[in-house]
């Protein structure tokens, strides 16, 4: 394993142990509630950032990833329709993020312009994300404050017979992108050297995108809309020179579960006092990552 995975890979330990006894918790919270958090933490950290690789490279576009094209924000509204109306929450959130993926590989197709089609995205994660609110504001108003939660993102207390089976999506998801791993760097390099690969640009870039979105869609019917993990990690990966996708996939998947197990244990230990959502704490180190990641792609027109 090169010396930067090792390193991710020492990080997630040391995150994961810091998580589950900060604060000396007795042995029946670390069991009932701090083991179903981290292993939520872990599937919804890596899951989102492999699902950013996945997106920039398919698409060859360094800003996107699931959050700021909308797709989390759909496959949210999609959950919260199904909770309002006792529909399963995951269907309800995959056919949410389906739906959105439709529209932006439509919008794909119009806005031949990289930077429109984030605008694009951009501007359908405030539309949902305000219909989630006033379906909820209609439908349900005593869980109107409990949106924000699920706007903003957090690590819900799951059983652990749930926990554990999101645990595991990520090492699917692994598996699964890691047999096209070099496919997808073809697609990374345009759609010329893809077809010259023998890669089906317009086919293998609707598989992947789909795929991705199934599994965030999973993620996001559990912890709601997590912001910027999917495209701080990867590019925090590339900064360091992991360039093949297949070695930024598991960079990620280590990174990116670090990222928010560390979100939330800053929670548990700085803000111990206050009920604040993880994803404020991404979105706080995420936000001023993405304008520099803008500035750094100053020729995305």
């Amino acid at each position: 394993m090169p010396k930067k995975l090792k390193l991710s890979a020492m990080l997630l330990f040391i995150s994961s142990v810091s998580f589950l006894f900060s604060g000396f918790p007795d042995r029946n919270i670390v069991e009932i509630i701090r083991i179903p958090q981290l292993l939520t933490a872990f599937a919804a950290g890596s899951i989102l950032s492999m699902s950013g690789v996945v997106f920039q490279n398919v698409l060859s576009n360094p800003l996107a990833d699931p959050y700021i094209l909308g797709v989390s924000a759909g496959s949210a509204l999609g959950a919260v329709v199904g909770y309002i109306f006792n529909i399963n929450p995951e269907t309800s959130a995959l056919l949410g993020g389906l739906l959105t993926i439709a529209a932006l590989a439509l919008s794909g197709k119009i806005l031949e312009s990289k930077l429109k089609l984030i605008l694009f995205g951009v501007g359908i994660n405030a539309t949902l994300s305000s219909l989630i609110v006033i379906t909820t504001a209609i439908k349900n108003p005593q869980q109107s404050p409990s949106v924000l939660f699920f706007l903003l993102g957090f690590i819900p207390v799951l059983s652990f017979k749930k926990s554990f089976f999101l645990f595991l999506l990520p090492f699917l998801l692994l598996f699964l992108f890691s047999k096209r791993a070099e496919r997808i760097d073809a697609l990374s390099l345009g759609d010329l050297f893809a077809y010259l690969s023998g890669v089906s640009p317009e086919k293998e870039r609707i598989i992947y995108l789909l795929l991705s979105s199934v599994f965030t869609a999973i993620i996001v019917s559990q912890t709601g809309i997590i912001g910027f993990i999917g495209i701080v990690i990867p590019h925090l990966g590339r900064l360091l020179k992991i360039r093949k996708t297949g070695e930024l996939l598991i960079f990620s998947l280590l990174s990116g579960a670090s990222a928010l197990i560390l979100a939330e244990l800053i929670i548990k230990t700085v803000f111990e006092s206050y009920d604040i959502p993880a994803g404020t704490i991404t979105a706080l180190i995420g936000a001023p990552a993405f304008i520099f990641i803008l500035w750094r792609n100053k020729n995305l027109a």
